[in-house]
């Protein structure tokens, strides 16, 4: 008989463990997984009655995304102001990862309290009024720079505050209208199937010429007196195991380096490359940031790259010229050229500007800071001066904006091996104005030549930049 009692006692033991333990678990779940389950649109406690998402508001406080009074989720009244935000602002699907409505949900739907609160919702099912979010993207500007994006084809362009690292605009396309996601289908007929996706922050592109930039830093910081070098540019140059030519063939004969890189000679950085060697190069592709995981507390890009190991000398050569092995995010290349304008300084980029919870409370605030020094000071004037050449002179002339000075540099990706597919086309650049202090990037896929299609949209986006923003 005893037996027996001590036995049920341990039964009974091993009862109230379980239940404690599946308290404690859903405890833990509720706080860690909270936001996850309130995002996703078959919950209809979180999405329907039970929760008032906050709005969404854009750097001038104009509405992008609010909850209507039937509960309801309302974006832009325009298609294509919702279609130009799409993968910023998001959608009630969660079908841009990146987009606020999702990245942000706990904070939209206030599941941030402490655990007792989140117990608390989830088991009464009282309503939850969120916590507001406003960006600092420019609403008119996005809306703008994505009418000026050329019609069917895929790509991005991004601007950014290079003082503030402020993302005043990302544009990605093919772009989505959020509005037909409000009935929990993805069947929408003219949604592509890469419109989800922020190639902004998450499209890695081989950058092309953009990317020599990055080889003259190492270049002037291995050699003080390389600017005073010529170099001889045949059209052609032989390396071991191979041939690299200049665009269209182009034959730039005797040029400093300051003239090819405004020229965008691939042989004078070709040369450069095979000179500096891997190390040097790598080093100063990852003191801009390849090869390291670029998560911010705001949003999150794809690690840009650059090869860890070059077996050949036609892996370095090809590298110096932003071609092979070499990967950009848009993003990154905008924080590029920015740093550049900055003086060195890599500025933490930033999303949110100002969060307000139910109570009118402000409990976050935009902070600048420095995310690293990049360049020396003297280094990043000298590469400016450089692509203020290609502007004036360059094969970046279609950037120039009259009254203000313009610096950048093109790029032509190589898609292929055999150049039967048109290369991707890059101009990534900035106005050097303590007032004005605005970078763009931009790539479209399978565009062309960057002078003649992304330049032109480049420094449209510089001037919408300058006429609202301020």
């Amino acid at each position: 008989m005893k037996e027996l009692r001590g036995k049920m006692r341990l039964v009974g033991t091993l009862i109230v463990c379980l239940f404690i333990g599946l308290g404690v678990w859903y405890g833990f779940t509720v706080y860690s997984q909270g936001s996850v389950w309130a995002s996703n649109p078959y919950n209809t406690r979180s999405n329907g009655s039970t929760a008032h998402m906050g709005d969404i508001t854009d750097r001038d406080g104009n509405l992008l995304a609010h909850t209507a009074a039937d509960g309801t989720r309302q974006y832009l009244s325009s298609e294509a102001g919702r279609r130009a935000l799409s993968q910023t602002v998001g959608d009630q699907m969660g079908m841009s990862g990146t987009g606020v409505e999702n990245y942000y949900s706990s904070t939209l739907l206030n599941i941030s309290g402490s655990l007792v609160d989140r117990l608390r919702s989830a088991f009464s099912g009282e309503e939850r009024v969120g916590s507001s979010i406003q960006l600092t993207i420019d609403a008119e500007l996005t809306a703008y720079i994505s009418s000026i994006f050329p019609e069917g084809k895929s790509g991005a362009v991004c601007v950014i505050n290079y003082k503030t690292g402020e993302v005043l605009s990302w544009v990605s396309k093919p772009d989505y209208d959020p509005a037909l996601l409000l009935d929990g289908s993805t069947e929408g007929d003219d949604i592509a199937d890469t419109a989800f996706l922020n190639r902004c922050i998450q499209g890695l592109y081989t950058p092309g010429s953009t990317f020599k930039i990055v080889t003259l830093a190492a270049a002037l910081e291995a050699d003080p007196n390389v600017l005073s070098r010529k170099f001889v540019c045949s059209g052609s140059w032989n390396y071991e195991g191979g041939t690299i030519v200049c665009a269209g063939n182009a034959v730039h004969g005797e040029v400093d380096l300051m003239t090819a890189f405004a020229r965008s000679c691939n042989i004078t950085f070709g040369k450069l490359a095979y000179q500096l060697g891997q190390e040097r190069l790598r080093a100063a592709a990852e003191a801009f940031g390849l090869n390291e995981n670029f998560k911010f507390g705001d949003f999150m890009i794809y690690n840009s790259s650059f090869p860890e190991n070059i077996t050949n000398a036609g892996g370095l050569v090809w590298a110096g010229v932003g071609q092979g092995e070499v990967l950009v995010t848009p993003q990154h290349m905008a924080m590029i050229a920015g740093a550049v304008a900055n003086g060195g300084a890599m500025m933490k980029p930033v999303l949110i500007k100002r969060i307000e919870n139910s109570m009118g409370m402000t409990t976050h605030t935009l902070q600048s800071s420095v995310y690293r020094q990049v360049l020396d000071a003297d280094v990043a004037e000298t590469i400016a001066l450089a692509m203020y050449g290609a502007v004036q002179s360059g094969t970046a002339t279609r950037a120039a904006i009259s009254g203000y000075v313009v610096c950048g540099k093109t790029g032509s990706a190589e898609t292929s091996d055999d150049k039967t597919v048109p290369t991707n086309a890059w101009f990534t650049g900035f106005i050097r104005d303590e007032s004005k202090p605005y970078a763009v990037a931009v790539v479209v896929e399978q565009g062309g030549a960057g002078s003649t299609v992304a330049t032109p949209i480049g420094r449209q986006a510089l001037e919408k930049a300058i006429e609202i923003v301020g």
